[in-house]
């Protein structure tokens, strides 16, 4: 018997982590001795009876997953025959060749109704050169409603008029204030100008008299 005072020592000797060990502990695998310490044998023993006694117990059979259940394949009905076109004579594009156009152009002027085809799907180049002289028949337009450029050319009028009329109106009275206010100061400045006057002259005199006492 092996019996060593700490658990991390009992660890390292059986090979296990202390953690293993510890949740041994907790599960009521393994316990201390009478002493307080552990004995490594006994807990390699008991570590290692649910391994020893698992072992000659057959592994349990799989039970094989269940098969979800695939709906039947429904049968594909095979494609309906379609009947052949019976077509006689020049194909389109021979056409368009003849009658010296692109054959998209072609394309379009049946799209229009300009040119068609004969009842067994062939094409008449007599028919074809009267067709593409005529001119396409225009598709009626539908009337203007409220957005027509001219439904509310009177509202729009008085807009353009309140964003002319309105700064102008502004700049005048801005206009007017200034030459209020160049007015007034001219007034002032011509109310002061004989007193401006009188100023220079007595400067012009205080100078002359320095000048002569000087002298």
């Amino acid at each position: 018997m092996t019996v060593v005072a700490s658990m991390r020592e009992a660890a390292r000797q059986i090979g296990l982590s202390h953690t293993a060990l510890q949740k041994a502990v907790g599960a009521g695998r393994i316990a201390r001795t009478a002493c307080g310490g552990w004995d490594v044998d006994l807990i390699r023993v008991q570590m290692g009876a649910p391994v020893a006694a698992l072992r000659g117990q057959p592994a349990p059979a799989k039970r094989p997953a269940k098969l979800a259940a695939q709906p039947a394949p429904r049968p594909i009905a095979p494609p309906a025959a379609r009947p052949p076109v019976a077509q006689q004579g020049p194909s389109m594009r021979e056409i368009a060749r003849q009658v010296g156009i692109s054959h998209t152009a072609l394309q379009k002027a049946e799209r229009n109704g300009r040119i068609a085809r004969e009842p067994d799907g062939s094409w008449d180049i007599e028919k074809v050169r009267a067709g593409l002289a005529t001119r396409a028949a225009l598709k009626p337009r539908k009337p203007y409603g409220s957005r027509a450029p001219w439904a509310r050319a009177a509202h729009h009028i008085a807009k353009i008029d309140a964003d002319i009329v309105g700064p102008a109106r502004n700049i005048h009275k801005e206009l007017e204030t200034a030459r209020q206010a160049l007015e007034r100061a001219a007034r002032q400045i011509a109310a002061l100008y004989p007193e401006i006057l009188r100023l220079e002259r007595a400067c012009d005199a205080a100078i002359a008299a320095q000048e002569k006492a000087a002298e």
